[in-house]
């Protein structure tokens, strides 16, 4: 990110000055009176009504995409006729994609995805991929890619991506803002957040930079909120698009360990299951399994003052408080992360290598004390001058902070009045597959899209895909077994789309999909704030290679299009009792993993990277193109 060090500093506003009348702003949650549909759940009961309901719907959807996907997809003696009609939505194939963190390189990652599935898209037609995208159910991110991805399409009616640049213009800066103006822009921000702060709302630095990721949001959705995805006339209500997924962590005052004085999430043999993984989707926001509690409570609904699962009085609930800009900002936060990277050089985002350094870190201080010489950082400066002006510590202001749903519903939520919310891939899960792998839903093929930046040179080494299947184990879920991070390497499943559990009978399928270079250095910095219609171009193109395994030509990638399509079917195949055709059994046994392990030391080969489709081509040629 890069602010504007002088533009921020002139936000050193008064208090006072920022305030404004709540009807005059938008962004202000609204305080009314409660309703029977106040409550908090268990997550034991399984999915909410609103949930199993919408499901049938968008299952039905699914059926009809079902006939007009599978034809193109070259499935070779299988009769898509006789396995449609066997189809309803109580036995339809339930498929998810997740979105992994990584700003906007995964973010914009995922669009490509997107495009690279969509039957509206014509070379994804003639690759025979298109039409995959119409039979998803669900689609979840964190971080860029619940930024970037998810959040845009949600709110865009799950358009075609021409469509979301008519409606996004991504070569605007979101440190400036469209008309370059930076202290109308801040001043803006800062007055929303103020109006907010006057009526006894929690705000945050967290309120200034979702706002700020507005811009990947149409216009008519500046100030929504996330639940207004759920509303009659939205295209997910209809069944028309996946239900969008959201991943958020959490930091306890007083168990969470620090750094410097600053918490972050923690870490134990896993590092996964006894933290708390809550996800944002329209209808509710909670936790299933692990943390701290296990319950959910209606999106709409967040803000208001509840005690025990119920409100605290008649008229103390909230509508509007979970704007999708706080929704953007709260699966992007990672102060923490960042600044004890930039403070102390422990990159808390490479979390399987640091355990022993971060332990040499612990303090037991509630303080932060910015380091001599980071006091011009453009993030400590925006998190001071928030700190500043709504008279917060500086520790304080790093959180999103919601109003806690569950306080008092169990005896870890006893007394605890907020929750103090974080990136989602603080947990140790960068790729959002906990919500996919919940038994309730019952997903059958898992599409997981790796740009986590986890690996050298910002490439993927495959920590995240362990990470999730060691959360799996941890909590009981099934999940297919995943090989080392070496391995991964050195078979190149981190550059090629590889298939995981293809012999399992229970849980997800799972296909993997790195992000590598195919066409272009796909390692750009996951902070870049702004991009040409030119590098858009050139983003979708690698990831339509990415999704095409080449778009036929490769030989390696021969047969793809049914393969993807194998993927989707084969858990509903054994539900309508119809034999998996032999092109999907020939076609597992070239795309997934088979068990073999390989441990030599990776070498620099391995991890230096040029583009599969164009090999010749040198990172310093593709970067003056790229860069212009």
């Amino acid at each position: 990110m890069h602010f504007s060090l002088l533009s921020v500093a002139l936000l050193a506003l008064p208090l006072t000055s920022l305030a404004q009348h709540p009807a005059d702003d938008p962004y202000v949650p609204v305080r009314v009176n409660c309703t029977d549909a106040v409550v908090v759940r268990n997550a034991s009961k399984g999915l909410s009504r609103e949930e199993r309901d919408w499901r049938k719907t968008r299952l039905a959807n699914v059926v009809q995409s079902l006939k007009t996907y599978l034809p193109r997809t070259n499935l070779t003696g299988f009769n898509v006729t006789e396995y449609t009609s066997k189809l309803n939505a109580g036995n339809a194939p339930v498929v998810g994609l997740a979105v992994s963190g990584g700003g906007s390189q995964s973010g914009m990652g995922g669009l490509g995805l997107w495009q690279a599935f969509d039957e509206r898209y014509a070379p994804a037609v003639e690759a025979g991929t298109g039409g995959l995208q119409q039979c998803l159910t669900y689609l979840t991110g964190l971080s860029g890619g619940g930024l970037l991805t998810v959040s845009p399409l949600a709110t865009n009616n799950f358009s075609t991506i021409s469509d979301l640049r008519k409606a996004v213009n991504f070569s605007t800066d979101y440190t400036v803002g469209s008309t370059g103006n930076y202290t109308e822009y801040y001043t803006k921000i800062y007055e929303n957040v103020g109006a907010k702060a006057e009526l006894g709302f929690p705000v945050s630095v967290v309120d200034v930079l979702g706002q700020m990721w507005r811009q990947y949001l149409p216009k008519s959705w500046g100030y929504k909120s996330y639940s207004d995805i759920a509303a009659d006339d939205h295209a997910f209500t209809k069944g028309m698009g996946p239900m969008p997924i959201l991943s958020l962590a959490e930091v306890i005052p007083g168990k969470s360990p620090k750094i410097g004085g600053i918490m972050y999430p923690g870490f134990n043999s896993t590092n996964h299951l006894t933290l708390a993984a809550y996800e944002l989707n329209p209808f509710e926001f909670g936790s299933w399994i692990g943390g701290r509690v296990q319950a959910f409570f209606p999106t709409k609904w967040l803000g208001s003052a509840m005690r025990q699962g119920k409100p605290q009085a008649k008229d103390s609930c909230v509508n509007g408080f979970d704007k999708v800009t706080l929704a953007q900002g709260s699966t992007g936060n990672a102060f923490n992360f960042w600044f004890i990277d930039a403070w102390y050089d422990i990159p808390l985002f490479a979390k399987r290598s640091i355990g022993a350094l971060s332990s040499k870190r612990q303090s037991s201080t509630d303080d932060i004390v910015v380091p001599p010489g980071q006091e011009d950082n453009p993030l400590v400066v925006l998190v001071n001058e928030t700190a500043v002006n709504f008279q917060q510590s500086f520790s304080d202001s790093m959180w999103a902070t919601y109003p806690n749903p569950f306080q008092g519903y169990n005896d870890e939520m006893k007394g605890v009045e907020e929750l103090l919310i974080v990136d989602g891939s603080e947990t140790g899960e960068t790729i959002p597959i906990r919500p996919l792998i919940i038994p309730e839903r019952k997903v059958d093929f898992l599409i997981a899209y790796d740009a986590s930046s986890d690996g050298e040179n910002s490439w993927v080494n495959g920590t995240n895909l362990i990470d999730s299947s060691l959360a799996a184990s941890q909590g009981g879920m099934p999940f297919p077994k995943i090989p080392s991070s070496r391995t991964m390497q050195n078979l190149n499943l981190t550059v090629f789309p590889t298939f995981f559990g293809c012999n399992y009978t229970s849980g997800p399928l799972v296909l993997y999909l790195p992000n590598a270079p195919w066409t272009m250095y796909s390692n750009y910095s996951f902070m870049k704030s702004s991009f040409t219609d030119n590098q858009v171009d050139s983003m979708m193109d690698n990831q339509f290679n990415l999704g095409t395994y080449g778009n036929g030509t490769l030989a390696e990638g021969e047969g793809w299009p049914a393969c993807l399509a194998c993927g989707v079917i084969k858990r509903s195949l054994q539900r309508v009792k119809m034999e998996m055709p032999d092109v999907c059994t020939k076609c597992f046994q070239r795309f997934c993993w088979n068990g073999e392990e390989d441990e030599a030391a990776v070498s620099q080969a391995e991890k230096d990277h040029r583009p599969i489709l164009d090999p010749g081509l040198t990172y310093s040629e593709w970067n003056k193109t790229w860069s212009s």
